[in-house]
């Protein structure tokens, strides 16, 4: 599978905190599912959440999000469309006023095409999203997007 390498190379190039110290980033995958149809080829699909546990952290919630949701506009566009329900979901354990554990969960889908190889063996393809959210949408990977540094805090009367 891709994505998860993908999440964290995009997480930690976006916080500095994670970039200091990566290993405060954990990512693992329970209960994923494999999805293949008896069709004319082998070709399959992974489903599964993907858990992303963020240890120790002084970054503010809302500059995790937009890391996420960054990556998600080219990587699972489809859990940003309208209609769709939650794009994920979040824990957090408040450590303490100026740090958080924050567990977040995003159901995630891979398409592998499988192709017979001359001579025997098979070849084997993550196929990448068919569309990004946005034209011009690259996410984090291949572009000069600026690390995520600060949040202002507004205050409702």
């Amino acid at each position: 599978m891709e994505k998860p390498a993908s999440l964290r190379k995009a997480l930690t190039a976006a916080l500095e905190e994670l970039r200091k110290e990566p290993t405060r980033l954990a990512i693992w995958i329970e209960d994923g599912a494999v999805r293949s149809r008896d069709t004319g080829d082998l070709s399959f699909g992974f489903e599964y959440p993907l858990s992303v546990l963020l240890r120790d952290m002084k970054t503010d919630l809302a500059l995790v999000t937009l890391a996420i949701i960054r990556w998600l506009r080219t990587n699972q566009p489809d859990l940003l469309a309208a209609g769709q329900g939650d794009s994920f979901k979040f824990e957090t354990d408040i450590l303490d006023n100026e740090k958080a554990d924050i567990l977040i969960t995003l159901q995630l889908r891979e398409a592998v095409t499988v192709t017979p190889k001359e001579g025997g063996g098979f070849g084997l393809v993550y196929q990448p999203e068919p569309d990004p959210l946005f034209e011009g949408d690259a996410g984090f990977e291949g572009t000069a997007a600026p690390a995520l540094q600060s949040v202002d805090t507004i205050v409702a009367d």
